[in-house]
């Protein structure tokens, strides 16, 4: 059946939009004549292609120094790299989580080296009737091109997994941690 469109009802209109919104090319259709004319603008330069990996140049990275229980006081070690130098580099809680700041909410870092490390501790009291906080820091420092920073966080997750890991052998005989799943009903 057509519709006074002269469309079929049985084409979805989705796959019309999709069919819209398709990149056609503007100028002629020949290729040859699109790459003469990028050879004649760039003629020591092929079509750009980006084969690199952008990548923030703060890393950081969280540690528990304590074991996470529940009433417990625990301590987290935040340890930072730079691919930049840094100036006036501090690291800070952003935010506790319910979990009540017990030291310092800030630290200095001080001036970063090129991956160079700077390590802070910061210590937390785990509340006693929460399942789980989220600890937020940012780091942050005067680089090359002006101030940078990056936010990390970490889980504080008391008493481990509500579902422990039962260490069993592979198909292979590697061992595999099993958790026990059960069926969300949908």
């Amino acid at each position: 059946m057509r519709s006074a469109t002269g469309l079929s009802k049985a084409v979805p209109w989705s796959w019309l939009i999709g069919l819209a919104l398709l990149p056609l090319p503007l100028g002629s259709a020949n290729a040859d004549e699109f790459s003469m004319t990028r050879t004649a603008t760039f003629p020591n330069r092929s079509l750009v292609t980006c084969d690199v990996s952008v990548q923030h140049p703060i890393q950081v990275r969280i540690q528990a120094l304590d074991p996470i229980r529940r009433g417990a006081t625990v301590r987290l070690r935040l340890t930072t790299t730079s691919r930049v130098g840094l100036a006036s580099a501090e690291a800070r809680i952003a935010s506790p989580g319910g979990a009540a700041v017990l030291g310092r909410s800030r630290a200095s870092l001080g001036r970063m080296g090129v991956r160079s490390e700077a390590t802070a501790d910061f210590t937390f009291a785990v509340p006693a009737g929460a399942d789980r906080s989220l600890i937020q820091f940012r780091v942050e420092g005067e680089g090359p091109a002006g101030r940078i920073g990056r936010g990390a966080t970490f889980n504080l997750l008391p008493d481990g997994p509500g579902n422990p890991a039962r260490i069993v052998a592979g198909a292979s005989g590697q061992l595999v941690a099993e958790y026990p799943a059960r069926r969300i009903p949908r």
